[in-house]
This record gives structure tokens, sequence and C-alpha cells, in this order.
């Protein structure tokens, strides 16, 4: 039985961050044969209190105060950072203080770690509330399901595309290879960060589309909000091998490409629009099934107009928006 550890960089998390320990102290995982480090990044509600109202009874629990910042670091990559010294496991798991975990989460994750496999990386849905109660949050879990199930489709001819940071798991062999985020550019998509650093040092990725592996998030409640969190992610997507970012461009500017082709070759562009709708539903529909996550279906036939206007304006937002931001921090 492999000794694992689960770091969980927390700033003001009040709100989320006990259903997220609650999730962990019920996994199935031997409690022997687990830690648990939880990091405040100088938190400015009730998250510590709460963490360690939480933790005093439970002795593979620790909470860790980050009080300074290691060189070249910032943010959440400085308490992850941090959170890897205190770390035992032979395996480093990394999840959010907004996620909760499935009860097998461990042992799903680690039955994929073949020969040579450096890291792993789940898959997340959004916390949904019964319909007719939908709002944005509900689009944003289809979406994630949708680009997740497409990683895994890539990750099965071998094609590397990123990690996920609230459902990802490393050997601490492949974490050290590469210096920790210590020895790796800094990066606000500190996920996508280390993911190419460890498939540099010649190590194996696992990309898993499983229900079993399936934590779920809490979506972001505002549209502004929102936006500032692609903006992060539009960071990490520049980072993408140019036949990657070339497909960033192309999914961010199908609506004006299509306008512009109406004009010229209605048909052409008619036939286009049509056959990206039945393309984009139809396999969100399959990824739904596949987790049988059947609740979701009712919204699956209106996905691909959020998809798109999602998808332009947050190529838009990027390059009109100055800052970007995290937990109240400004970055570049």
């Amino acid at each position: 039985m492999k000794k694992v550890s689960i770091l969980i960089a927390a700033r003001n998390e009040a709100t989320n961050i006990l259903e997220c320990l609650q999730s962990v102290e019920a996994l199935t995982y031997p409690k022997s044969h687990l830690q648990v480090l939880v990091g405040d990044d100088a938190s400015t509600d009730e998250t510590a209190d709460i963490v360690r109202n939480f933790i005093h009874n439970k002795p593979h629990f620790k909470l860790v105060s980050i009080t300074h910042t290691l060189p070249n670091l910032k943010g959440k990559t400085n308490v992850l950072a941090q959170l890897a010294h205190h770390a035992t496991g032979e395996h480093l798991f990394f999840t959010d203080a907004d996620i909760e975990v499935p009860t097998d989460w461990i042992q799903e994750m680690l039955r994929h770690f073949k020969p040579n496999v450096g890291v792993v990386t789940g898959i997340t849905t959004m916390q949904i509330p019964p319909f007719p109660h939908w709002g944005l949050g509900v689009f944003q879990g289809m979406e994630w399901l949708f680009y997740l199930s497409l990683m895994r489709l890539f990750g099965l001819f071998g094609i590397p595309v990123t990690a996920m940071g609230n459902n990802m798991a490393t050997t601490r062999q492949a974490y050290d290879a590469v210096g920790g985020y210590e020895g790796i550019p800094f990066s606000i998509t500190e996920d996508y960060a280390l993911f190419r650093a460890i498939l540099e040092k010649g190590f194996r990725f696992e990309q898993l589309f499983d229900r079993r592996v399936l934590t779920i998030s809490k979506p972001v409640p505002t549209f502004q909000e929102l936006l500032i969190q692609r903006k992060r992610w539009m960071y990490g997507a520049m980072s993408l091998p140019w036949g990657q970012r070339i497909g960033v461009y192309l999914n961010g500017l199908l609506i004006p490409i299509l306008l512009v082709l109406a004009l010229f070759f209605p048909k052409t562009a008619l036939f286009l629009t049509f056959a990206s709708y039945v393309f984009t539903t139809a396999w969100l529909v399959g990824s739904l099934s596949w987790l049988q996550l059947n609740t979701l279906m009712l919204g699956a036939p209106f996905f691909w107009f959020y998809h798109l206007g999602m998808n332009f304006t947050m190529l838009i937002n990027f390059y009109t928006t100055k800052n970007t931001q995290w937990k109240g921090r400004n970055y570049f």
C-alpha cells in the first residue's frame, strides 16, 4: 500500500472548504497511508479556523500557514511548492478547496500509474441544482466535460494537452525530477506548467474519463468572475503547441468566420454551422451518457450556443483586458 499526500491550496475559501475536507475524510483509502496538507494562503476570512476545527482530532490532516514567498513563485504555485516540502507520500494528489472528491478517488487514480507514468488527470464537473433551477453553472459543467472528453481522445493517441490542478496526481519521482514548482518557470496555470515539465523529463501521462474519478466543483457564480477565470486559462492556452493554439483561435473565431463566409458562400456557411452544431451536441451527449450524467441531457441541445459565444468572448477578453487575477491578486 503506497503512501499518498493530498495537497490543497486555500485562500478565502470559508464557504467551500468544509465540504472539501468532509469529502477527503470520507475517502476509503487507509488513513494510515494518507496525508492531507492544507495550505492557508493568508486568508482574510475564517478559512484557517474552519480547517483547524475540522482537523483537531484527525492526525493525518495538517494545516500549513503560508507566511512567506519562495523565489520566483506567487499565489497558488507558492502554496503548493511549500506543501510539497511537507509531503511524505510516494504520490502527490492535487485538488482545490472548492472541490468534492469521490470516495474511491485515490485507488482509482493510483491504478493508472503504470511504469513511467508520471502524471494522471481525472475529470471535473459542476455542482448543479435540480432543473428548472439551472443557471450559468450547468453550462460550465457541460463545457468542462466536453473538453475533458476531447482531451481523453487526444490522450488515447498519445497527444498531451494539459492537466487539471483540481484533480491531478503525480509520482514523487516525477515531481522531484523537474525540481518541483521551484524548478520550472512561474505560470498562473501551474497545473499545465508542471504537466509539461514532467513530460519533458520523459515521463508518460494518463488522461482519464471515468465516473469513478469525477470530482465536483462549485460553478463560478457571475459572468464577470467567469471571464477572470477564463483569462487565466487563456494564458495557459497560449503556451500550447502551435497546432493546438490554432485550434484555440479557430474555436474563438468561429462566429465571425461563419458570418463572413455567409456573405459569399451562404450554403457552405449553413452546412458548416449545422455540422458544428451536430458534432458538438452529439459529442456532448455521448460524453454525458458515458458518465451516466443523464440529468444534464436537457441542456445539451443549447450548449452549442453557449460554447460558441463563450469561446469568442474569451478570445476578445484576453486581448482587451490588462490584468489577470486569482483570489484578489493581480498578475502580469
